[in-house]
């Protein structure tokens, strides 16, 4: 019975085509585009995101996109509230910001939140460092993707903007500048944040209405620890305020699904680096619909 089944089962198999038998996946520096069994379109992932901080060193050029396939680099503007110490304002931003322009790549900028403000304050700091740099460059340049980092800082897993706050300082951004803001968390932190979204009334619809940018390095790998090609575990949703994300930051330089996805090693130096659920051309137009001008509209 059991040789009669194996064998119906490798002759009805058989009888396939051979591109509904294998998954192949198809590797660009600048998407990946899994070929799919069936008739339907598979979905297309634009890996031209990067972002940095004064951490980071690397030159920003040219070659970012030209080399690595760069279109977005978001950087670190601030952190926590102006308290007026060095640690509050990325002192790279300003001259990050203007290289970002000059290299022809499109702007975004990121708030890393704390808890050591209300988050409405911290919004308008934030808004503020972005406008100074923002003003300074031509008329027609002054577009920036603005963002927010919600993650515990350091080693601390208590130190991080509690949820009611989270919401303060989404409502005053968009309302200060009429655009909505991507929202920067780790798959497993937003799920061990359910609770307490729930329990701040409004919050649950207010960040499922903002793009999400989602932080998640799972792979499958081979015995000895290698991402295997194919290998990437997209990030689970389910039970959030998303039903979809944005942005997927993939790798923080050599770990992730990089067998799928290049690599975040620019030079000698590993980068976070993330991909658009969608195509190039997607993802200008996600730019354009989300970018702001740099002009505050409501207070």
């Amino acid at each position: 019975m059991v040789g009669r089944v194996v064998a119906f089962a490798v002759a009805w198999f058989a009888a396939f085509p051979v591109a509904a038998q294998h998954h192949p996946v198809q590797i660009a520096e600048r998407s990946m585009r899994p070929v799919a069994a069936t008739a339907s379109r598979a979905p297309v992932y634009s890996s031209a995101v990067l972002d940095l901080s004064s951490h980071n060193t690397i030159p920003i050029d040219s070659t970012l996109r030209k080399r690595f396939g760069i279109h977005l680099v978001i950087h670190r503007a601030t952190l926590g509230r102006d308290m007026g110490t060095p640690n509050d304002i990325d002192a790279a931003f300003p001259d990050r910001f203007q290289q970002v322009a000059r290299a022809g790549l499109r702007l975004g900028a990121y708030h890393w939140a704390t808890p050591s403000d209300s988050g409405d304050r911290q919004a308008d700091d934030f808004l503020r460092i972005v406008k100074a740099a923002c003003d300074q460059l031509p008329k027609a340049k002054r577009r920036v993707v603005l963002a927010l980092d919600w993650e515990p800082h350091g080693n601390d897993r208590d130190h991080y903007m509690r949820a009611a706050e989270v919401g303060r300082f989404l409502r005053r951004a968009m309302t200060r500048t009429e655009r909505d803001v991507l929202v920067y968390a780790y798959e497993n932190f937003i799920h061990e944040q359910r609770a307490e979204i729930i329990a701040t009334p409004g919050l649950w619809q207010l960040l499922g209405r903002n793009p999400l940018w989602i932080a998640n390095y799972k792979v499958n790998t081979d015995h000895l620890g290698n991402a295997l090609r194919g290998g990437m575990i997209l990030p689970r949703l389910a039970g959030t305020p998303w039903s979809s994300w944005s942005l997927w930051q993939y790798t923080s330089g050599d770990n992730g699904p990089i067998a799928d996805f290049p690599a975040g090693k620019i030079g000698r130096e590993l980068v976070d680096r993330s991909v658009f659920r969608g195509a190039r051309g997607d993802l200008d137009r996600f730019i354009d619909r989300h970018s702001w001008d740099c002009v505050y509209r409501g207070r």
